[in-house]
């Protein structure tokens, strides 16, 4: 009680100080190790291929996605694909190609589960087959991963549709080959399409 009265305004800054200044000591530390972890965070995020330039591109692909929701290209894959395979050479047969049903295949990236839903294009067996040109093959895959309308006013959301898997077998090659001859340096621009898949992915449910 002694030292209460004799407490006066002097001592009193002073004995604040010595409590208070461990206290602020600890939290400007605290600020520091703050202030280092933000800087850090800042450098990773904005640096390219960071964490900003990841947000970015999923949220245009989520935009993509949402666009696609009640288009035609989910709801109906067949209708979607064959106005634009057959823009690629008008000339085609209705019977030259044909669209399959989608199949679902999971896939799992990293952690995350998903579902690719895949369209197989079949062009057909043997002698039956049709012979394209590799023109022919990048307007083809054009056509369905950008979405361009066909027949109609330019516009409309980006497709969600991806080439997932390709293979070719040239018509010239595969004959010598056969005959087990050495193929010539130069091959005739003559393909026949072996496979050709489109896909699209989706989270898969648990």
């Amino acid at each position: 009680m002694r030292f209460l009265k004799e407490m006066d305004i002097y001592k009193l800054i002073i004995l604040l100080s010595l409590v208070l200044m461990p206290v602020c000591g600890w939290w400007i530390s605290g600020l520091d190790d703050a202030i280092v972890l933000c800087n850090a965070a800042k450098r990773t995020a904005t640096k390219r291929g960071g964490y900003l330039e990841e947000i970015g591109k999923l949220k245009k692909q989520i935009e993509v996605v949402a666009q696609n929701r009640r288009s035609e290209s989910i709801e109906n894959p067949s209708a979607y694909f064959e106005p634009r395979i057959r823009a690629a050479d008008p000339q085609l047969r209705v019977d030259d190609f044909s669209p399959k049903q989608p199949k679902a295949d999971p896939v799992t990236i990293g952690r995350q589960k998903a579902v690719d839903q895949v369209v197989a294009i079949d062009w057909g067996r043997g002698s039956d087959r049709r012979e394209v040109s590799l023109d022919f093959v990048y307007a083809v895959v054009f056509n369905c991963e950008s979405g361009a309308r066909v027949g109609g006013p330019a516009g409309g959301p980006p497709s969600v549709w991806r080439l997932r898997h390709l293979e070719l077998a040239n018509v010239t090659t595969s004959k010598i080959l056969r005959g087990y001859k050495t193929p010539p340096p130069e091959i005739e621009d003559r393909w026949h399409i072996q496979r050709m898949e489109f896909a699209r992915r989706e989270p898969r449910v648990k």
